[in-house]
């Protein structure tokens, strides 16, 4: 991050004798030289027809095992890949290890089950610096169940435990909350600056401040956007969660909308957003199709058109929203804003993209991106390299803005070395 991103005061190394925090980038190479440290990544990468489409979680960890290696490290690797409980081939970590050598600029053993009787030899007898894959952890349930004798047998093979998978830390499975509890244990490079970026926009940001919140499906932002309104200036409503929204003002575009269960919830946010000053804004017109005679095709319809089934914000809605976005000075943005898989839907997350990507290169603008189909968007429209930060994270980015303890923080002890708020 650039501008107001401050760190947090560093702090001198535990002594390894104890289960405690370290803080990595203050251990000496003497502490590091030969230890054993076991590594929580996640490798948990989209693969299509045995080709990796998007390696940005591999090299998210580089620089934490580029510290390690040039400390001495004997680096130990695990991971998940997929949902599998139970092996498989199409899951297996193995595929991984022609990447993680290319990204890592290292030869990389692999182990093909993480309780193999002979791992903790392989490790024992590698050299400094070594890079060792695990086989996927989900082969073995005990994983997901943060079974704790699971945990501790992972934990026997090494000296120090570091947590750089900060995109799962919203899991309590027993490599993100186990582990921790038989071992000196540290946070990684990449994990902290996550976590200070998201503390540092509630925090520490210049205002005004905005947010993008999008998506498909409201139950999953319900909790963020009752936090959000509480912390921002400005909140911009898009994908489909705005419909609910639109149905209890009454947009009679939305007039068959079933609030449900969220009826009270959408009021509440209204209600609060108008008490703390947070402007909400919302779309006013919209990119849908219109069935007439039986055949489909596209329209740009107003918000109060109730012909329509609506895929994407429309161009006066995007105006609106880079009017706003331009006045601002952070943006903070997780769900896209239409369809952004398939064209013509896809215009209005591609312009704001675009916007955002331009205003920040102009250093006009500190651009936040949340993880999972934001930022892959991102990526869709070459905007991803331009912009301030782009999480790797999906729901650990979520559960983390809506003010959520993480299992993965609170597994790692002392609160005054712990990131978080």
């Amino acid at each position: 991050m650039v501008g107001y991103m401050t760190s947090l005061a560093e702090q001198p190394a535990s002594c390894f004798s104890v289960a405690s925090t370290v803080n990595l980038q203050t251990i000496s190479t003497n502490h590091l030289k030969n230890k054993r440290v076991i590594v929580r990544v996640d490798f948990n990468v989209p693969i299509e027809n045995g080709v990796i489409q998007d390696n940005s979680r591999i090299k998210n960890a580089f620089p934490t095992i580029k510290l390690l290696r040039e400390a001495g490290a004997k680096i130990i690797l695990i991971s998940h890949l997929g949902k599998t409980t139970a092996p498989c081939a199409e899951q297996s970590l193995r595929i991984l290890i022609d990447e993680v050598a290319r990204e890592y600029g290292s030869n990389v053993a692999f182990i093909d089950d993480c309780l193999a009787e002979n791992a903790a030899s392989i490790i024992n007898n590698s050299n400094a610096g070594d890079i060792i894959l695990m086989e996927n952890l989900r082969f073995h349930p005990e994983e997901e169940k943060c079974d704790m004798k699971f945990a501790k047998r992972l934990a026997s093979l090494a000296d120090l435990y570091v947590n750089e998978a900060f995109s799962v830390s919203h899991r309590k499975h027993a490599s993100i909350w186990g582990i921790p509890q038989f071992l000196v244990s540290a946070f990684g490079i990449s994990f902290k600056r996550e976590v200070r970026t998201i503390d540092d926009f509630y925090n520490k940001a210049p205002s005004p401040k905005i947010c993008i919140i999008g998506g498909a499906k409201l139950s999953t932002k319900i909790k963020l956007l009752k936090n959000l309104v509480k912390k921002v200036d400005k909140l911009i409503i898009g994908g489909k969660i705005v419909e609910a929204f639109l149905a209890f003002q009454g947009n009679s575009s939305f007039k068959l909308v079933d609030l449900g269960e969220f009826k009270e919830d959408v009021a509440e946010i209204i209600a609060n957003a108008r008490q703390r000053g947070c402007e909400l804004i919302m779309p006013i017109d919209f990119s849908a199709m219109i069935c007439e005679n039986g055949v489909f095709h596209h329209a740009i319809v107003s918000s109060e058109s109730d012909v329509a089934t609506i895929f994407d914000i429309g161009p006066a809605s995007i105006e609106l929203f880079k009017r706003h976005i331009e006045k601002s000075k952070i943006v903070l943005w997780n769900g896209p804003v239409g369809l952004f898989e398939k064209a013509p839907f896809d215009r209005g997350t591609a312009a704001i993209a675009q916007l955002v990507a331009k205003l920040t290169r102009e250093r006009k603008l500190l651009s936040i991106i949340g993880g999972g189909d934001t930022g892959f968007a991102m990526n869709k429209f070459n905007a991803a390299q331009d912009m301030t930060y782009v999480s790797t994270a999906g729901g650990a980015f979520l559960s983390y803005l809506e003010g959520s303890e993480l299992p993965g923080i609170a597994a790692i002890p002392d609160p005054k070395k712990t990131p978080g708020r």
